[in-house]
């Protein structure tokens, strides 16, 4: 099961979705929360004969120009109504919604695998009692041949001792085959090579039944399924997409902080040059590169209320409401849906429990009963078609108590993953 769910192209699928949903999240929240951003940057410019933007005012720019800035900053927006944060909270649910999704496609692969699983053990116990048959019907013909030998029956036992071999045999090839078949069937819906060997138990376990009521059984389930959780997910996402209809009534807040230092190295040399044409040559003091830095404080905001937009806000409303209504719908029939599952799951369990019990009883008189008939024929009591009728009896009654047995493990694999308790690999646990 765990290899399954490591290969699984369904799973390797949605894990992909899960990722991207989680990356647009994070992305979202990220936006919706204040940033904290360095710079450093250096400004250079030279240029020749260029009046530059303020020659209208009689000022002439400068030819060569540098400056040199570090600083740390913080940038925040209170969105209107606080939309980024609804946003990202619906993304958040889409997320937990993917994350229902691939927890079903796993589920739904316990119940695939398991069955694929334990349809190979079918396969191998029937092969099993094929190989039986074709022993007791080569005793059979024995028998025939040696009393045909012995003058106390007809030739026609023995034909129809030894069409009743072939058949056997024949029937031995095709099982043989089909478990070769189930067992690569297996292999490539996990995604192993079709060589692959698995370790088929001898013995099917019996796993005891939930000793809850079935009430508490479906209370379990609808606060566990990931299929609920997935559509509780969708209505939330539902629900803040319909408070972020009212955004135009909150003002949007835009909030800035920064501090650094800012120096430019051009001024600085002219300036210098000016102090040293007012001094005697060597004279002249020597200005104090640098700057004792800057910070900076800013908030911009904006309240912007529409007037007139031909229905658009109206038409998005009725949008939002619709979707809320539509997934709480679906909520409530994924409800619905889970307790008729846990119900209809639970009463199979308990039906193949009891038809397993059955099925030993039948087994073990139709076993009985072949055995007799053989020592009867040996002893001339009944016909040849009397001792064939009851070892196919026999025969059909051991593969029907497998099958059984079989189907009461897969019913309660179905029961576990129905209870969404158990994540796959536990849902087969100890079988």
């Amino acid at each position: 099961m765990r290899y399954a769910i490591e290969h699984s192209p369904q799973v390797i699928k949605q894990q992909a979705a899960v990722a991207q949903l989680h990356q647009q999240y994070v992305k979202l929240h990220s936006d919706s929360l204040p940033n904290l951003t360095g710079q450093l940057q250096n400004f250079a410019q030279k240029s020749n004969n260029l009046q530059g933007s303020f020659a209208i005012a009689g000022l002439s720019q400068q030819r060569t120009f540098s400056q040199n800035t570090a600083q740390i900053g913080t940038n925040y927006t209170f969105d209107t109504g606080f939309l980024s944060s609804l946003q990202a909270f619906a993304a958040k649910a889409q997320e937990a919604g993917a994350q229902a999704d691939l927890r079903q496609i796993r589920d739904q692969l316990a119940n695939s695998v398991a069955a694929d699983f334990y349809d190979i053990a079918t396969k191998d116990e029937t092969a099993r009692l094929a190989a039986s048959d074709v022993q007791y019907q080569h005793v059979l013909l024995t028998a025939a041949q040696a009393k045909e030998h012995a003058g106390v029956a007809a030739g026609v036992d023995v034909l129809r001792a030894q069409a009743s071999e072939d058949k056997s045999r024949s029937t031995l090839v095709a099982d043989r085959s089909q478990a070769a078949d189930a067992r690569e069937t297996l292999a490539q819906m996990i995604g192993a090579p079709l060589d692959t060997a698995f370790d088929i138990p001898a013995q099917i376990a019996q796993p005891r039944l939930p000793a809850e009521p079935l009430d508490r059984l479906i209370a379990i389930a609808q606060a566990n399924r990931p299929d609920v959780v997935s559509a509780q997910s969708s209505l939330s996402a539902a629900q803040l997409t319909r408070k972020g209809f009212d955004r135009e009534l909150f003002p949007q807040v835009q909030m800035s902080a920064f501090f650094g230092n800012q120096f430019s190295p051009t001024n600085a040399v002219l300036l210098q040059q000016q102090i040293d044409s007012q001094f005697p040559p060597g004279q002249a003091p020597i200005l104090q590169r640098g700057s004792p830095g800057f910070w900076q404080l800013q908030a911009v905001s904006t309240f912007t209320l529409p007037l007139w937009d031909y229905g658009a806000r109206r038409a998005e409303r009725q949008n939002d409401d619709a979707q809320v209504v539509a997934a709480q719908n679906t909520l409530d029939t994924t409800n619905g849906q889970v307790a008729l599952e846990v119900r209809q799951a639970y009463r199979a369990a308990q039906t193949a429990k009891a038809q397993l019990q059955y099925a030993g009883g039948e087994v073990r008189a139709a076993v009985e009963s072949a055995r007799v008939a053989q020592l009867q024929y040996q002893n001339g009591l009944i016909a040849i078609s009397d001792v064939l009728q009851a070892q196919e009896a026999a025969f059909s009654s051991q593969i029907d108590l497998y099958n059984a047995r079989v189907a009461y493990v897969e019913a309660v694999i179905r029961l576990r993953v129905a209870l969404g308790i158990y994540d796959a690999s536990s849902a087969v646990a100890g079988l």
